[in-house]
């Protein structure tokens, strides 16, 4: 039989319990070498505004406009704003919103204008941000959580490491395309030869409305492999992803009772108010291996590709644009508004996993934040093993 060394896309099929306040869980294949998963997640998705342009399905209106209610991505009301003139009561007419699809709404009208709309139809499924489709979201191996970190988090790396996911994409990661910047680009793939299960489990909030979720596979059948005296033998170098959260005072928080039982790859931290962590020190084992204030932190990075939030025009969610305005309404209808975090240590710039910060007796961290807040800090280990 030929051996074919590229990788290859199929769907993942068998995505059972998705619904309203459902737990998705998807059952993978091991015997396989995962490079990463993609999952598009959609749901009824409107994101509304003030005097949206009221489109007719049936009958000949025009020039009406209106301003829907919504909740949780459902329109609930319409209030009409300007009633337009050529409609006649039964018509139906849809909204146009940056995100939402399939409302309709039953239209009384009076003289040709439009004076109420009835919600008929409130919606269909669209792309909808994987962190409002997931509440949470687990990575198992043979019964091990390997990673739960929550999808925002799941995305801002994946927008630190200066990809940006579109609507609906939730981009599970385990050669890191960002990575293809070394030889041993795939290292970190996830070799499941020999293992007995491999799994993708998901929580639904009961809020979200006609979820669906789909979602693409890249795999191959090779095997990660070192030399050796006795010849090429596999090993695992996945990349562990936990998060935990603290909540800090305004001024220095000392912070030592995180894990650090593997090498550690990187840091990420994000406040629940945004750039409100002025300063982070990191310590090894009483070693300081950084020390910065934020705009420090950004200068040092970025040179490197990560990003933090520069003022690109897709970050603009605003009109203050100008000619530009039509390209960012493009670009909130296909891709997740992007959300950064607040800071990090990275050990491995340059992207060389040897580099990973290894502690043996100590690791504390020293976050300065300008209030008082609740902090997440997401680690990203090497435990050389399917281990949590």
């Amino acid at each position: 039989m030929v051996t074919n060394l590229g990788r290859q896309i199929q769907f993942i099929n068998g995505i059972n319990g998705v619904s309203a306040g459902g737990n998705p869980l998807i059952n993978m294949d091991v015997n396989k070498r995962y490079h990463r998963n993609k999952l598009l997640c959609s749901a009824v998705n409107y994101t509304g505004g003030t005097a949206l342009a009221v489109v007719p399905i049936t009958g000949a209106s025009a020039g009406a406009t209106a301003t829907p209610t919504i909740s949780n991505g459902v329109i609930t009301s319409v209030a009409v704003v300007a009633g337009g003139t050529g409609a006649v009561t039964g018509d139906t007419v849809t909204l146009t919103d940056a995100t939402g699809t399939g409302f309709v709404g039953t239209v009384t009208a009076s003289a040709g204008a439009i004076t109420a709309i009835a919600v008929t139809v409130a919606g269909t499924a669209s792309p909808v941000s994987a962190a409002t489709f997931f509440s949470a979201f687990k990575q198992v191996v043979n019964g091990v959580i390997i990673r739960d970190i929550s999808p925002t988090s799941i995305l801002q790396i994946a927008i630190a490491n200066g990809y940006y996911p579109a609507l609906g994409e939730l981009p599970l990661y385990y050669t890191d395309p960002a990575d293809n910047v070394n030889q041993l680009n795939e290292i970190t793939s996830w070799d499941l030869f020999g293992q007995s299960t491999f799994s993708l489990q998901g929580t639904i909030p009961g809020t979200v409305s006609l979820p669906s979720l789909i979602g693409a596979q890249e795999f191959d059948n090779s095997r990660n492999l070192r030399p050796t005296s006795k010849g090429l033998i596999p090993f695992l170098q996945p990349v562990a992803q936990h998060e935990y959260t603290f909540n800090v005072v305004a001024g220095v928080n000392l912070i030592n009772t995180i894990p650090f039982d593997y090498p550690i790859r990187r840091i990420w931290i994000k406040g629940s108010t945004a750039l409100q962590i002025t300063q982070l020190e990191v310590d090894q084992d009483s070693n300081k291996v950084m020390e910065a204030t934020y705009a420090e932190m950004r200068r040092m990075y970025e040179d490197y590709g990560f990003q933090f939030g520069k003022p690109r025009w897709e970050n603009s969610q605003t009109t203050a644009l100008g000619a530009n305005t039509a390209g960012v309404s493009q670009f909130r209808a296909n891709y997740v508004t992007p959300t950064y975090f607040d800071f990090a240590y990275i050990a491995d710039p340059d992207r060389r996993l040897n580099k990973a910060l290894t502690c043996e007796n100590s690791l504390v961290l020293r976050i300065t934040s300008a209030i008082a807040q609740s902090v997440t800090i997401v680690m990203e280990y090497l435990p050389g093993q399917y281990a949590s």
